[in-house]
């Protein structure tokens, strides 16, 4: 979204850097080394050892869980000045509760377990890290209500692709994330994001196999600040 608006932007929350500060965010930088991923690629594994956090720096991810069932559920979007990874860390023994995969290019720092815990001691982050905690909590509801599905849709894309520097093509912005992840984010079913995407328009944005491809971004905005009649579906 554009940097006039007040609201937090729905599919990315309010990021780490944000609630800590630019000074600390850069401080923790220096903390660890850079690392590129691809689109589609996993940066972190659901089940695996927390021994590292990333802090994003360019480019977005998507965070799944694979349920007990074996359902695949997508849990949140993150963007750039934000952490993930960090509550295996912060636990000792604590296995990873989620994967992450990157839905564009994407730039990380990778920051050592004892470096971050150092870091997060050293600066008394403990109360910072509680509250992007309760943001995220805030930031899923957000997602799932509060007006129709076609702007919901519109303004997790927009978001997507304002953020996914790596991702545009001569097409347009593509983003690794399909019409159910979408779905399964806002807490609608897949024919309504099916329908959202109709009603936006194919010239707008478009699915196709494994991804959406933003090809107006202006016009998708148009479409993010409107506010669908109480007939819509949700």
């Amino acid at each position: 979204m554009d940097g006039k608006t007040e609201r937090p932007d729905p599919a990315l929350g309010v990021p780490f850097a944000k609630l800590a500060g630019e000074p600390l965010w850069k401080e923790l930088l220096r903390e660890g080394w850079p690392r590129r991923h691809r689109a589609g690629e996993t940066l972190l594994r659901q089940g695996a050892a927390g021994t590292h956090v990333l802090a994003l720096t360019d480019g977005v991810v998507k965070v799944l869980r694979v349920e007990r069932d074996g359902r695949e559920r997508v849990l949140a979007f993150r963007g750039a000045g934000d952490v993930v990874g960090e509550a295996a860390v912060l636990e000792d023994s604590e296995r990873r509760l989620a994967s992450v995969v990157a839905i564009g290019d994407v730039t990380v720092v990778v920051v050592e377990k004892r470096g971050f815990t150092r870091f997060v001691a050293r600066h008394g982050l403990s109360p910072v890290l509680t509250r992007h905690a309760l943001t995220r909590l805030r930031e899923s509801d957000r997602a799932r209500g509060g007006c129709g599905s076609r702007e919901r849709v519109a303004r997790a894309l927009l978001a997507l692709a304002l953020a996914s520097d790596g991702g545009r093509t001569g097409d347009g912005t593509e983003l690794s994330v399909t019409r159910a992840e979408l779905a399964q984010y806002l807490g609608v079913s897949r024919n309504t994001v099916s329908a959202a995407l109709r009603g936006i328009g194919d010239r707008v944005v478009a699915a196709e196999r494994g991804c959406v491809v933003v090809h107006d971004v202006a016009a998708l905005r148009a479409v993010a600040r409107e506010t669908d009649g109480p007939h819509a579906d949700t």
